[in-house]
């Protein structure tokens, strides 16, 4: 029986030749970039004169591999020196010197790729009383200043960006041709339809783009674009479907709305940021913008209608088809990356040919280094080459393992290409997200019923769009059902607990984990490990995924406030009223809860965290709010007393790049439905019970027509200010102060008088919070009571204007409130 698996099992030979030159490739250019500023082009020729003195030793010595090594000696040197060349050529290119300096510019430019909207961290423009910058607060990078300059542009909300080659620059009295590729941000209604091969002329501050792998230029536009000349027919053709495709999905669901022009033309300006947050925590994010996949499944289509043909005509279909996809979706590099890589996984999984097709990839790898040494600091050409490498190594063996045992071609196909392609890029992304998705197989399997369907129906809507709009529209609807089934996938599947588990992002964790991969699947070849295999993951999903998946229904609809079950410690959200976003008031103690709240919340916009003041559990659990959001700001109050947290919370600031920034008495913030008001305090208190406490900052929230007041730990002295200062604080839902401490003035809340009172507290806490007196006063007014202790995550809804309630259910163990805030009820 052995002796038959290993028959059946038995692989032709890998050709694994071209590897070593292409690992060599990949750490010169490597090596180049991150040594060019030190290293002279002289050096390297020196140095190159060395290494080719050794290998001739070698071959005079008749040593046997020397062929191989001067092979491999040869294509790192290659890389080493091009990249080197790469860097100084643009460190010394008289552009980037002038953006060094800060330099005015007028230049003349070629529109490279499609404007992209910036996200911002501010979806709505601040209100007039801005927040005040904290001394030392960690830079950013800048936005665009000001508007376009000229009062005939239309301001368009956001921040684009696009890179574009420079032709011409004027700086001072100097004209010279820079010939470099730049990247301009500016604001306007023009940028975003201006088209790939226009030339145009603007203005503005050069600055250094400290986000580009080489010395790179950022142009802040000043002035708004002067067309030159127009772009070529055939590009002008591919913006205009661009652009009716956009049209004819804005009539459908919110998410079917976004994702149709971003699964067919990569344009994901429409995307939520929930469903961008769900789709990284289920692996969908490739479904979400043209990838490889992508282009292998169009091409291949365009194979198999002409395969009766033949190979030439077929191939040459094949061919045509990946030209016009490269021409409609832009010509980024990221596209051209995807190209390639969609052709060479294209080939590996028609002809069956892992021996060919792995020379192949292994190949473009080189020549596409060679071309472009920034790619090998690049995280998504990493991604690619590794899931390619995937198709071609183990999704051909795992499906015909498949067919083997009785699986139809169609379904072995579609249970190994998702597989293969998430084991071969699990290293990488464990080091990039500190995570290892659980739910990436499940999800791309279920994702994978649709996809080609709706990336076929979805490019018939866009090539009808320009001449036969009502044809677009009934393809756009019909398309819509399967975008949702994508959408409501990454949701689901992103709602489970154990959707990712936590994976040291370090070379020691992904070292662990590439061995246990590779353990793994050598284990694999035995057929008694394999059924194991089979029975742990059918039993876990039998259980798990009912559980886990289908009967959990948050965050509820209509939610405005969640009360986070995060032990002994505050941690609200408050929602913007656009999905993915919300403002974080306070954090816990503990950034795994924090963190695992928003996620079940899906937020991935935070446009502020506000720290009430700066005790543990209140600042304790930042760090699982900060990485993998975008994240705007960082505000706090006066309270500068604990100076270990204050520290810390700079770190994690300058860590992330988020700013931080004061909240004065007064300040006022917008984003999305949602507005709040820093109601004090006025100033630092001094020789106050607890002085820290009372510094907490006190907002009041505005969304949905209802009110909501944030009080941090503010006790006695600060409410007392609050009452004689005559502040309105009215308010439908009250964050109860210090936890439900006795602290509390009767009169305060008679003021108040909440309906709602959240009280974020832990389980036997050893603070007696929340204090009969506190639960007494709110009963004595009719007020429902919300306890983080007995009912999980706790959430204000809003429906048909209505308040209501929700709660998740505790799932904390009993004595998880001890610790916490250090102060006693």
């Amino acid at each position: 029986m052995n002796r038959r698996w290993r028959e059946e099992e038995a692989q032709a030979p890998i050709d694994l030749r071209l590897i070593p030159a292409t690992l060599a490739v990949w750490a010169g250019a490597l090596v180049g970039i991150a040594t060019a500023d030190r290293t002279s082009v002289a050096g390297l020729i020196w140095g190159s004169a060395c290494l080719f003195l050794c290998l001739s030793v070698a071959v005079l010595r008749r040593v046997r591999w020397w062929p191989g090594l001067l092979a491999i000696g040869a294509a790192f040197v290659a890389a080493l020196m091009i990249s080197t060349i790469y860097w100084q050529s643009a460190a010394t290119n008289p552009l980037t010197v002038a953006a060094g300096h800060g330099s005015w510019a007028t230049l003349r430019l070629t529109v490279a790729t499609a404007a992209e909207k910036l996200p911002s961290p501010f979806p709505v423009a601040a209100a007039p009383v801005a927040a005040a910058p904290v001394d030392a607060a960690p830079a950013t990078r800048a936005a665009a200043p000001g508007g376009t300059g000229d009062p005939a542009q239309p301001e368009a909300e956001g921040t684009w960006l696009l890179s574009a080659q420079a032709q011409e620059a004027v700086v001072g009295d100097h004209r010279f041709a820079p010939a470099a590729t730049i990247s301009v941000m500016a604001t306007g209604a023009i940028w975003p339809v201006l088209v790939p091969g226009e030339q145009i002329q603007i203005s503005g501050l050069l600055a250094v783009d400290r986000y580009s792998v080489l010395p790179g230029v950022l142009l802040h536009a000043r002035s708004g674009p002067i067309r030159l000349s127009r772009a070529p027919w055939w590009q002008r053709a591919a913006a205009s479907v661009r652009r009716h495709l956009v049209q004819n999905a804005s009539s459908l669901s919110p998410d079917a709305k976004g994702l149709l022009p971003g699964l067919v033309v990569g344009n994901t300006d429409g995307i939520s940021p929930q469903l961008k947050a769900d789709a990284k925590i289920t692996g969908l994010t490739h479904l979400l913008a043209v990838s490889g996949s992508h282009f292998a499944l169009l091409c291949g289509l365009g194979v198999l209608l002409l395969r009766r043909a033949g190979p030439r005509p077929a191939a040459a279909g094949g061919a045509v088809v990946l030209v016009g996809l490269v021409v409609l979706v832009g010509p980024g590099a990221s596209v051209l990356r995807a190209a390639v890589m969609g052709g060479i996984a294209l080939v590996a999984m028609s002809v069956g040919r892992n021996r060919s097709a792995l020379p192949a990839l292994a190949a473009a790898v080189i020549g596409l280094l060679l071309y472009d040494p920034t790619l090998a600091r690049s995280v998504g050409f990493a991604l690619s080459v590794q899931a390619t490498a995937g198709l071609i190594l183990l999704a051909p063996v795992w499906s015909k393992g498949l067919q083997r045992r009785g699986c139809p071609p169609g379904w072995a196909d579609l249970l190994a290409v998702p597989a293969a392609a998430h084991v071969a890029t699990m290293p990488v992304i464990a080091a990039l997200s500190g995570a290892i998705s659980l739910a990436s197989i499940p999800a791309n399997l279920l994702a994978a019923l649709v996809v080609g369907p709706a990336l076929v129906i979805g490019m018939g809507c866009a090539l009808t769009g320009t001449w036969w709009a009502g044809a677009a529209r009934a393809l756009a609807g019909a398309d819509q059902p399967l975008l949702e089934w994508i959408a409501l996938v990454a949701h689901r599947l992103a709602r489970w607990q154990s959707a990712s588990v936590p994976w040291p992002a370090s070379v020691p964790g992904v070292l662990a984990l590439t061995g246990l991969l590779t353990g793994g699947l050598l284990a694999l070849r035995h057929r008694r490990v394999r059924a194991l295999t089979v029975a742990v993951i059918t039993g876990a999903g039998v259980v798990l995924v009912p559980a886990q998946v289908v009967s959990i229904g948050w965050p509820p609809p209509g939610w405005v406030l969640v009360a986070c079950e995060i032990g002994q410690g505050d941690g609200m959200v408050l929602s913007t009223g656009e999905a993915g976003t919300a403002i974080v008031v306070d954090t816990g103690p503990d950034p795994g809860l924090m963190d695992d709240c928003l996620t079940r919340l899906h937020i991935g916009t935070v446009p502020l965290v506000v720290l009430t003041h700066l005790h543990a559990d209140h600042v304790g659990g930042l760090s699982g709010v900060l990485p993998g959001r975008s994240v705007g700001a960082i505000g706090v109050g006066p309270d500068r007393d604990a100076l270990p947290a204050w520290r810390k919370v700079n770190e994690l600031a300058a860590g992330q790049g988020v700013p931080v920034v004061g909240l004065p008495k007064g300040t006022r913030w917008a984003s999305g439905g949602l507005s709040i008001e820093v109601l004090g305090p006025e100033g630092a208190f001094r020789g106050t019970d607890s002085d820290e406490n009372n510094d907490s900052v006190v907002l009041m929230a505005h969304l949905a027509g209802i009110r909501i007041l944030m009080t941090g730990d503010a006790q006695y002295e600060a409410q007392q200010q609050l009452l004689d200062d005559g502040v309105d604080l009215r308010a439908d839902v009250l964050e109860q102060p210090h936890h439900g401490s006795a602290k509390v003035l009767p009169a305060f809340v008679a003021a108040v008088r909440p309906k709602i009172s959240a009280i974020g507290v832990g389980r036997d806490n050893g603070y007696g919070q929340p204090s009969p007196k506190a639960l007494a006063q709110l009963s004595a007014i009719g007020a429902t009571v919300l306890r983080t202790d007995l009912q999980g995550d706790a959430a204000v809804c809003v429906i048909d204007g209505k308040l209501g309630t929700a709660t998740r259910g505790a799932g904390l163990p009993a004595g998880s409130g001890k610790g916490g805030s250090g102060d006693g009820a």
